[in-house]
């Protein structure tokens, strides 16, 4: 009988992506499988996608004899919103979507919302009133309105209230007098010297309420950019600050879009 050796053999197997994990190869019968885990983007568009990126925004429940509207504004900076919170709610307001966290961009340029990114800083207001179109056309994806931003602010404050343990006197303060607490603001805790990425500080359902300001489209013309610069103090440039302009290059804001429910 002849004598049999051992020998290697080695064969080649085709390139798994670089950003592949866990990596395994097993043996089956006389082929060899291999396996890895890998991240994909989540499908954009679907209910599930929808629930997690862009919560309902429920401003049709918001009335003149809601619980935060009892409230006796203390100072003018909440006066001044009261009375943009009122006339809101009188011009009738429906439900929509708003995004969780600030935009960002792909490589390709396209707008997406990702956890640790870069936000989409550095364009002007036509460019986000024109690409917020395209987003996500069958959800009617648009800039969203001024009197919309104040229905998200009014119950970002009733969050505050349930979810957070704010007095709802010290959610007006929060909103209106001083947003170094919920939002990233040069005397925040712990502040950077730049744009905190995507994702970051979380407020009830929502994060990155303040870092950059956002853009909504003006209720007759041009836009409104509302409070939130990372570099500027929190009782500066509050989450109920608006400056309306006709013009913007967008240098510290990002677009504020929203989708139909």
């Amino acid at each position: 009988m002849k004598k049999k050796k051992t020998i290697t053999q080695k064969i080649l197997l085709p390139k798994v992506p670089d950003a592949a994990k866990n990596l395994r190869i097993s043996v089956i019968g006389k082929e060899v499988e291999v396996s890895y885990e890998i991240e994909v983007e989540e499908l954009k568009g679907t209910k599930e996608w929808l629930d997690k990126y862009f919560p309902v925004v429920q401003a049709s429940t918001l009335s003149l004899d809601d619980e935060i509207l009892k409230h006796e504004p203390e100072t003018e900076k909440q006066k001044e919103f009261y009375g943009r919170l009122i006339e809101a709610i009188k011009s009738g307001l429906q439900d929509f979507r708003a995004p969780i966290m600030d935009p960002s961009l792909d490589k390709y340029g396209n707008i997406r919302y990702k956890v640790g990114k870069k936000p989409a800083v550095g364009k002007a207001g036509i460019w986000w009133k024109i690409n917020a179109k395209e987003f996500l056309p069958e959800k009617e994806s648009r800039l969203g309105l001024t009197k919309e931003r104040i229905a998200f602010l009014a119950l970002l404050m009733k969050e505050l209230v349930v979810e957070c343990s704010y007095s709802v006197s010290d959610a007006w303060k929060a909103v209106c007098d001083q947003s170094k607490d919920i939002g990233h603001y040069i005397d925040s805790i712990n502040p950077k010297s730049k744009f905190e990425p995507t994702g970051s500080r979380k407020v009830g359902r929502w994060y990155d309420v303040g870092n950059t300001r956002k853009i909504t489209k003006g209720e007759d013309y041009g836009f409104c950019l509302w409070g939130g610069n990372y570099y500027n103090y929190g009782d500066r440039d509050t989450l109920a600050k608006v400056y309306i302009v006709n013009y913007y290059n967008g240098c510290n804001s990002v677009g504020w879009i929203v989708l139909s429910v």
